[in-house]
C-alpha cells in the first residue's frame, strides 16, 4: 500500500491576537495599570481556550505588554466574554518581536560608533532583554543586538537599544558577561532584519493513511502559536489530540521548558521556542506558507554545512521507511534547535530535540542544555490513568512498580522505563530513556515528573535569577490514582566545542512505545 499524508487548515478556539487588543483597549483597569492610551504600541498575542476539550465557554489568559512603560497584565476571563476579563498585574515580560528588532536594528545603525563596511552584521544575542532601573523604581525596555564585525578589533558586541528613545547602550550592564576571544560555530547569522514570516496557518491538522487504513490523526501547531504564550514563549511544535488507529493517546504534547547553564561562570538562560528560522526542505506547500509536505529529508542546521539559511521556514513533513517526520527549526539568540516528532506505522512515538549554534563567542564555552518535555497521555480517554515504574531486579521478567502521588524521579538504576495505561483496558505506553538523554545535574533538577492534570500547570512561571525549571511546585502530594495524569520529560545535552566527540549526537529524547 502507499502511504498518504494530509494536512488540512484547522482553527482553533479562542481569541485572536486582535481580539486580545480590542478588549484591552477598552478595559480601563488594563489603561490604567499600563499608564497609556496608546493601544497600538501594546504587545498582544492570541489567547487559546484552555481545557481538555475548550467550547465557547472555555476559560483563557491572555498577556497584554506595554514596551513604553514596560508593565504588562494577565487578562482571565471566559471566551464569550472576554469584556468581563480579571485583570492581574504580570511580571512577565515578551521577548523582543521582530518589528522591535528591526526597529532596534535601525536606531543601531544610525549610530555614529556603528561600525563600517558592508560584512557588518546584526543578529540577536542572549540575553533578549537588558532593561534599565531607573532611579524612581520604573524600568525601561531594551532589547539586545549583537553586533558581528569580522574585520574590527572586537568581532562581537552586544548592546542595548532603547526603541522609543532613540538610543544605544554600547556597554550594558548585566550582559558583558564573559566572552571566549575567539569565535566557534561555523555557521554564519542571520540579521535580524532578514527573516520574516510569510503568514500561514497556525495550526493544522494532520492525517496519515496507508492505504484506506488511518494510522494517524492529530493537530499539529507550528512553533510561533505553541503554548504556553503569555505567559510564556512556545514548547516547539507542539501536537494536540493525538489519535493513533482511531484511538486517542495523547491529548497534548510539546516541550515549554528549555534552559541552558554555562559550566565557568554559571550563565543561564531561559530560551524561548516560538520563534522559527530558515531550513531547507523540498516539496509542495498544500495550505499555504510554513506547512511543507516533502519529497526529500529536509535538512536543518544539524546536516547544513555551513550557513544559517535556508529556503523554508516552519514545519515540514517527510514520510520514509514507515516513519513520518515532523520538522521545525527555532531561534533563540544564538542558539539554533530542531524540533521534531517521528511517528512510526507500528505506533511508537519518537519526540526528538537538536542542538546546534551560529557564530558567536560564547557557546565556545562548556554549558549544559535542558530540555523538558510535557505528555498529556489520555489513551481511552482522560481518566483512569495508571502509572508504573519498571526496576532492573536481575529477573526476566520486570515487576511494576505502582506510583500512586505526584513525584519527581532521576532516571538511575534500578530504573528501566515507565508505563502509563489505561486502568480499564490496559491500553497505553512505556516511556524508554533516549541513549544520550543523561541523568539531571543541581542545575536540570530532575528527569521525569508525574503529576496530575491541571490546566494551568502548562508555565512553570520561569521564577528567580537562575531560570531553572520550577517543576517541582506543581508537586504538592495529589494522588494519582485513576486521575488523569501529566507526564514531564527532561533530556540533558552538554555542549563541549573542545571535545566535540563523542558529542552525543546533538539529539535527545526518549521511545514512546505503545502497549495494546
Amino acid at each position: 500500500m502507499t502511504v498518504r499524508v494530509i494536512i488540512e487548515e484547522v482553527g482553533r478556539p479562542g481569541l485572536s491576537a486582535e481580539r486580545v487588543r480590542q478588549v484591552a483597549g477598552a478595559h480601563p483597569a488594563v489603561l490604567a495599570h499600563l499608564r497609556t492610551t496608546e493601544v497600538h504600541r501594546l504587545i498582544v498575542g492570541a489567547a487559546a481556550a484552555l481545557g481538555h476539550d475548550p467550547d465557547g465557554r472555555a476559560p483563557f489568559r491572555a498577556s497584554v505588554f506595554d514596551p513604553v512603560s514596560n508593565r504588562g497584565v494577565e487578562l482571565r476571563g471566559t471566551v464569550d466574554r472576554p469584556e468581563q476579563a480579571q485583570v492581574l498585574p504580570s511580571s512577565y515580560r515578551p521577548n523582543p518581536r521582530p518589528q522591535e528588532l528591526r526597529a532596534a536594528a535601525a536606531i543601531l545603525r544610525a549610530d555614529g560608533r556603528f561600525p563600517a563596511g558592508d560584512d557588518v552584521l546584526i543578529y540577536q544575542p542572549m540575553p533578549p532583554l537588558a532593561d534599565l532601573d531607573n532611579p524612581d523604581g520604573t524600568t525601561t525596555r531594551r532589547p539586545t543586538l549583537g553586533v558581528y564585525d569580522p574585520s574590527g578589533a572586537v568581532r562581537h558586541r552586544i548592546v542595548a537599544v532603547d526603541v522609543a528613545a532613540g538610543s544605544v547602550d554600547w556597554s550594558p550592564a548585566g550582559v558583558s558577561v564573559a566572552m571566549h576571544p575567539g569565535d566557534c560555530e561555523s555557521h554564519l547569522p542571520e540579521g535580524v532584519e532578514s527573516l520574516r514570516d510569510r503568514g500561514g496557518p497556525n495550526q493544522v491538522r494532520l492525517r496519515v493513511f496507508d492505504g484506506d487504513t488511518e494510522l494517524w490523526n492529530m493537530i499539529v501547531v507550528r512553533p510561533r502559536a505553541s503554548a504556553p504564550s503569555g505567559p510564556g514563549d512556545g514548547s516547539g511544535v507542539e501536537l494536540r489530540q493525538v489519535r493513533y488507529r482511531g484511538r486517542i493517546v495523547l491529548r497534548q504534547a510539546h516541550v515549554p521548558i528549555l534552559n541552558v547553564q554555562y559550566e565557568e561562570d554559571g550563565v543561564t538562560f531561559r530560551d524561548w521556542q516560538n520563534q522559527e528560522t530558515r531550513f531547507s526542505a523540498t516539496g509542495s506547500d498544500p495550505v499555504g506558507w510554513g506547512w511543507r509536505i516533502c519529497t526529500q529529508p529536509p535538512r536543518t542546521i544539524l546536516e547544513r554545512p555551513d550557513n544559517d539559511a535556508g529556503n523554508f521556514q516552519g514545519v515540514a513533513f517527510h514520510y520514509a521507511d514507515g516513519e513520518l517526520r515532523i520538522v521545525s527549526e527555532l531561534a533563540a539568540g544564538w542558539y539554533r534547535y530542531v524540533s521534531e516528532w517521528r511517528l512510526a506505522d507500528d505506533g511508537v512515538i519518537r519526540p526528538r530535540f537538536g542542538f546546534a549554534g551560529v557564530r558567536n563567542p560564547r557557546t565556545c564555552m562548556r554549558h549544559r542544555h535542558h530540555v523538558y518535555w510535557r505528555f498529556d497521555f489520555d489513551v481511552e480517554g482522560a481518566a483512569n490513568d495508571v502509572i508504573e515504574q519498571f526496576d532492573d531486579t536481575g529477573s526476566v521478567i520486570p515487576e511494576p512498580v505502582p506510583i500512586v502521588q505526584e513525584v519527581m524521579r532521576k532516571r538511575r538504576h534500578p530504573a528501566r522505563f515507565w508505563r502509563i495505561t489505561d486502568g480499564a483496558g490496559g491500553r497505553g505506553y512505556q516511556i524508554h530513556p533516549g541513549e544520550h538523554d543523561n541523568t539531571a545535574d543541581p542545575y536540570g533538577v530532575g528527569d521525569l515528573w508525574f503529576l496530575r492534570h491541571h490546566p494551568a500547570e502548562l508555565y512553570d512561571g520561569n521564577p528567580g535569577a537562575d531560570n531553572r525549571a520550577m517543576l517541582n511546585r506543581f508537586v504538592n502530594g495529589e494522588s494519582l490514582s485513576g486521575v488523569n495524569v501529566v507526564v514531564w520529560y527532561a533530556g540533558h545535552f552538554r555542549h563541549d566545542q573542545n571535545a566535540p566527540e563523542p558529542h552525543q549526537g546533538h539529539v535527545v529524547g526518549p521511545d514512546l512505545v505503545p502497549v495494546t
